[in-house]
């Protein structure tokens, strides 16, 4: 009994080890139905969007400029929280393909899971008006996978990628509304 015990703690940690690198204390934003800028904390100036308003590559900027408020981020009903991030104007989702973000039509029919998304930060805010902070520090990652985040740049023109999850400067964020 004691061996087993030993044995399920210590498979636990391991598994706990593997998981993406969060904060002690994490939380996940809430938008509350309202579009929000998601920009790099590491590499000013970049931000999750589109190059024009016709193209479906993710890239580190947006045709709408920097601050505007680019994406929904719905929540998916998932456990644990996670998410579908979706353009403000045609509503298609953001769409790991490839290792690329592009975005496609939200499929409701069936579970997609390279349409949903994990958002975990290290601050959240609650107040949902323009202008505030409603994630400090997050991580964005695909839910089906523990080991990879979301990753920006170097440069304004470069797709938005899936990586192995490192939290290093280009794969962490700040949500605005």
């Amino acid at each position: 009994m004691f061996k087993v015990s030993i044995l399920s703690l210590s498979t636990t940690l391991f598994v706990g080890v593997l998981a993406k690198p969060l904060q002690r204390s994490s939380c996940n934003p809430n938008a509350q139905g309202v579009p929000v800028s998601i920009q790099s904390t590491g590499l000013p100036g970049l931000e999750w969007g589109i190059a024009s308003p016709s193209d479906t590559l993710l890239v580190g900027e947006s045709y709408r400029g920097l601050s505007a408020p680019d994406w929904y981020i719905r929540q998916s009903g998932e456990f644990p929280t996670s998410y579908f991030i979706t353009d403000v104007d045609s509503g298609l989702a953001a769409t790991i393909t490839g290792g690329e973000l592009i975005l496609n039509p939200v499929n409701n029919a069936i579970y997609q899971p390279n349409q949903v998304f994990d958002i975990t930060c290290d601050s959240c805010g609650t107040d949902i008006s323009p202008g505030n902070v409603l994630g400090q520090g997050c991580v964005i990652g695909p839910h089906n996978l523990s080991d990879a985040c979301i990753r920006i740049g170097p440069s304004a023109v470069d797709a938005l990628r899936n990586f192995g999850c490192t939290a290093e400067s280009d794969e962490v964020y700040t949500i605005l509304t």
